[in-house]
């Protein structure tokens, strides 16, 4: 079984990992350039982390450089501005009082890993923006994950060509590659070892079975019209296990009643006799006009629900509005509207089923099993003819 670390553990661990190994480069070196970055521990996890973090400051960077004065939509401007930054990559050049506290994000971030990566998967897919996960994001892992690097290739693998899945999916998918590679995981009491080497690591508690470490592999130069960045290239996928996409939780359905078969009303009946009225059967054998207008009355309303809409937000009463409002998006109308129009958008009734299912039900909290929900679901099937 996998254990998560104590928060306080971690962090002091991780700083007194980073001093000690930041002590060690800056006694020979002034500066870190990449290729000491790729060399900088035995561990080549928290080498790649640490490039990782580089690599995001320098897109931020690029854009950032970007004016809205001038077109940088330019293919001119565009292919100069890319070899500007991929010339600028293979200049890395990182002073200790910046390296030392990306070292210590990237120890954290490799023990988390290695120990628990449900935790760390889990965490990197919550904190993608709009609750999706995409291909750039789940190629990017790929570049720079080493520790249990199965997990991203059998996302990837599960995802064939769609551009992007909801954060529930990733994270499914991410758990049951986990659940049936368990034999893959990199060995924990192997790697605490090597951590162990430049600062003591006491993890007696959390370790696994020791497995032999993997090489540490250290990647060419770049060419001259290559980024620094690019020479990290992506593991391929070996074998990969199929995971299958489970079927998305079906809410409750609105009760509606059945339509009964339409019956022209029967002529006004004849006043009973006096016989009738003794005996006392006459009325009780005899339906009474409120009785059949009431059934005729639901008739009416069933079919009613299940007419085709033009649009959601038109056909939701302003009684049935503040109920969602209230129950399903926590008061906030402004996050109704958007899920309401997100519905609206959607091109077919499955895709916005995954909206109801995989984000908004995530996002809100929601009991997939409750009324309000099967309500709001069964407008949308309106929507979408279902």
């Amino acid at each position: 079984m996998l254990h998560k670390f104590n928060v306080s553990a971690l962090n002091d661990y991780s700083q007194q990992f980073a001093h000690k190994v930041c002590d060690d480069f800056f006694a020979h070196n002034s500066v870190a350039s990449g290729q000491h970055i790729l060399n900088l521990t035995a561990i080549p996890q928290v080498n790649l982390f640490i490039i990782s973090s580089l690599y995001d400051k320098w897109k931020a960077d690029a854009e950032a450089f970007k004016s809205p004065f001038f077109d940088f939509e330019s293919s001119e401007v565009k292919e100069a501005l890319k070899q500007f930054m991929n010339v600028v990559s293979r200049k890395i050049s990182v002073k200790r009082e910046q390296l030392e506290p990306v070292l210590v994000e990237a120890t954290k971030d490799t023990l988390v890993l290695l120990i628990d990566p449900n935790s760390y998967f889990n965490e990197i897919f919550r904190n993608q923006p709009n609750f999706t996960v995409t291909a750039d994001t789940i190629q990017q892992l790929r570049k720079y994950i080493r520790f249990n690097k199965f997990v991203p290739q059998s996302i990837a693998e599960a995802m064939a060509d769609r551009a992007f899945v909801y954060v529930n999916q990733a994270i499914e998918w991410s758990e049951q590659a986990i659940a049936q590679r368990t034999a893959e995981l990199d060995s924990i009491d192997q790697w605490v070892a090597v951590f162990s080497e430049k600062a003591a690591l006491d993890a007696s508690s959390l370790l696994k079975k020791a497995n032999r470490p993997e090489p540490i592999v250290i990647p060419g130069e770049p060419q001259a019209d290559q980024s620094f960045f690019d020479t990290l290239v992506e593991e391929p996928i070996a074998n990969p296990v199929k995971l299958s996409e489970p079927e998305p939780p079906r809410p409750v359905d609105v009760y509606v009643p059945p339509v009964p078969a339409f019956t022209p009303p029967a002529a006004p009946p004849m006043p009973p006799t006096l016989h009738e009225t003794v005996g006392g059967n006459g009325n009780a054998a005899k339906e009474s006009l409120n009785e059949r207008f009431r059934t005729e009355q639901a008739s009416i309303s069933s079919n009613y629900q299940k007419q085709p809409i033009a649009s959601i937000s038109q056909n939701i009463p302003l009684h049935q509005k503040f109920m969602f409002i209230h129950q399903l998006f926590g008061g906030s109308n402004s996050a109704y509207e958007n899920a309401i129009t997100e519905l609206e958008q959607a091109p077919d009734f499955q895709t916005a089923r995954g909206l109801i299912t995989y984000k908004f039900a995530s996002q809100h909290l929601w009991d997939m099993t409750g009324d309000t929900v099967g309500e709001l679901l069964e407008i949308v099937k309106r929507r979408f003819g279902q």
